[in-house]
C-alpha cells in the first residue's frame, strides 16, 4: 500500500464493481444475530450491494443461507424480517414452494417442465455462528469461521457476546462510501478536530493501535483506563473534576452503560471521595453490578470495568466492547451506489437468566437528518457528508494517513488488496 491511498476507492463505480466481484463474495460477513431467528421458519433478509441473502432457521434448528431469488423467474422470496408459514418457503408469483433447507417441494404443473430436476434447491451459502452472530460466505471453499476471525474469539471471549442481546438496533443510509464511514470509527485522532467537547474526559493521545493478519483494535489496549484524565492537549490537569469526568464517560457511550452505573456516578459525586479514588470506587460498584445481574467478571480485573476493547472485525464491522454490553457499527454499500451506505447501529446488553424480552423494534432512518442524533454522531455524520463530498475534488488525490493514529484505516486496504489482488 503506497503512501496515498487513492480516492477512486472510495468514489468510483468500477472499484466498488470490484469490491462487489472479489471482496464481499469471498469475506465471511456478520448477516444478523442468533436471537433475530429464534424459530423455525424464521428468517432474516441481509443486502450486501445487489445481492439479497435469506438466513433461515430450519426445521432442525440449524441455521442456513440461501440466495433471495426463486429458481424459476428469479422473485425474491422474502424481505425484511419475518418467519415462513409452515415451514414453507412459497414464491409469491408462480406458487413454487422449497422447504427451510432450500430444497424444491412444489412446483405447480410440475409436468409441464420437462427435465427439470428432482433435487433442485436454493443457491446455498457457508454459514456458521460465533458470538451469537451469524456469518455467511458466498465462497463455498473458504476457511473456517474461526481461522478467519483469529484473533477475536480469544481477545473477546470473557465477554460472552453469545449471551449479549439487543437493547437497540437502527439503520440509517448516510451519503458516504461504506469504507469512509467505517474509517470514522476505527480511529481516535479525529476526536480533537470533530469532538472537542469530550477531550475533557478523553484520553486520545493516550490511545494504541494493534494490527493482526486481518483484524485490529485500538483503545488503552492492555494498559486500561487507571485515572480520570482528559486529554493532554487540553494542557495542565491541575482542579480537574474527577466527578464531572467519569460522568461524561458514562453518559457519551452512546447507550453502552445502563441507568444503574449513572446512578452510581451520581451517589459518588455526592459522596466526596478524596481526590484519585473516584474512578476505583465506581469501577468495584460497576463490578458488583454486572455479578448481581448474573454476568462473571472472574475473568476481568476493575480496570476493565471503564475500558472498552475497540475491535475491528474486517471488513465492516466495528465498535467499543465493555463487559456487559456493546455497541457496533456494521457498514454495507447501499445497492451499488459507491457515494452512499448503510450503517447499521446494534446496542448489545448481557441479560440475566430468564429475562425473555422480544427483539427491540428495528428502525430505518433512509435520510439520516431526520432523527435527532446525540451530538457525537451528528458531528461525525455531518463530517462524512463533507467527506464524501471533498473527496470528488480535482484538488484530492486520496488520503494522506497518519501513520500511528490512523494506522487501522491503512491497515484495512492491505488486507482489502489481499482480496482484490485475486481473480
Amino acid at each position: 500500500m503506497a503512501d496515498l491511498i487513492p480516492k477512486e476507492r472510495y468514489i468510483s463505480r468500477e472499484f466498488l464493481d470490484l469490491e462487489m466481484e472479489r471482496l464481499w463474495p469471498r469475506v465471511w460477513q456478520i448477516a444478523c444475530r442468533e436471537e433475530e431467528i429464534p424459530n423455525a421458519g424464521d428468517y432474516v433478509e441481509y443486502d450486501i450491494g445487489d445481492q439479497s441473502i435469506l438466513v433461515v432457521r430450519g426445521a432442525d434448528g440449524s441455521i442456513g443461507a440461501y440466495y433471495n431469488a426463486c429458481l424459476h423467474r428469479g422473485t425474491k422470496l422474502g424481505s425484511g424480517v419475518g418467519s415462513f408459514a409452515e415451514g414453507r418457503i412459497k414464491c409469491s408469483y408462480h406458487g413454487w414452494c422449497y422447504d427451510l433447507s432450500g430444497c424444491v417441494t412444489s412446483v405447480p404443473d410440475r409436468e409441464e417442465f420437462p427435465g427439470l430436476p428432482l433435487d433442485l434447491r436454493l443457491g446455498a451459502l457457508r454459514v456458521d455462528t460465533w458470538g451469537g452472530f451469524v456469518f455467511v460466505n458466498m465462497d463455498l471453499d473458504a476457511e473456517p469461521l474461526l481461522d478467519f476471525l483469529d484473533p477475536i474469539p480469544k481477545l473477546l471471549s470473557a465477554y460472552r457476546l453469545d449471551e449479549m442481546r439487543f437493547r437497540a438496533y437502527r439503520t440509517l443510509v448516510l451519503p458516504a462510501n461504506w469504507k469512509a464511514v467505517l474509517d470514522a470509527f476505527n480511529e481516535g485522532y479525529h476526536v480533537q478536530g470533530a469532538h472537542p467537547q469530550i477531550l475533557p474526559w478523553t484520553d486520545d493521545v493516550s490511545i494504541a493501535y494493534e494490527q493482526y493478519e486481518t483484524h485490529a483494535r485500538y483503545g488503552r489496549l492492555e494498559n486500561a483506563r487507571r485515572e480520570l484524565r482528559g486529554s493532554p492537549r487540553l494542557g495542565d490537569a491541575a482542579g480537574v473534576d474527577e466527578g464531572e469526568i467519569l460522568a461524561g464517560l458514562v453518559a457519551g457511550l452512546g447507550g453502552a452503560f445502563l441507568k444503574d452505573e449513572k446512578a452510581v456516578v451520581d451517589e459518588l459525586r455526592a459522596a466526596d471521595l478524596p481526590p484519585g479514588a473516584m474512578l476505583s470506587a465506581f469501577q468495584e460498584r460497576r463490578m458488583r453490578l454486572l455479578a448481581e445481574r448474573g454476568f462473571d467478571t472472574s475473568a476481568f480485573t476493575p480496570d476493565r470495568m471503564t475500558s472498552a476493547e475497540d475491535v475491528y472485525w474486517f471488513p465492516n464491522m466495528v465498535g467499543p466492547i465493555y463487559p456487559g454490553s456493546a455497541l457496533l457499527f456494521r457498514m454495507r454499500p447501499n445497492g451499488l451506489d459507491p457515494d452512499s451506505c448503510l450503517k447499521d447501529v446494534w446496542v448489545l446488553e448481557w441479560r440475566p437468566p430468564g429475562d425473555e424480552r422480544p427483539m427491540p423494534e428495528r428502525r430505518f432512518y433512509p435520510d439520516w437528518t431526520a432523527k435527532e442524533w446525540d451530538p457525537v454522531s451528528t458531528q461525525d455524520y455531518e463530517n462524512l457528508v463533507k467527506v464524501q463530498a471533498g473527496m470528488h475534488s480535482r484538488g484530492f488525490e486520496g488520503l494522506r494517513l497518519n501513520e500511528r493514529q490512523e494506522g487501522n484505516i491503512a491497515h484495512m486496504h492491505r488486507v482489502l488488496d489481499r482480496y482484490l489482488s485475486r481473480s
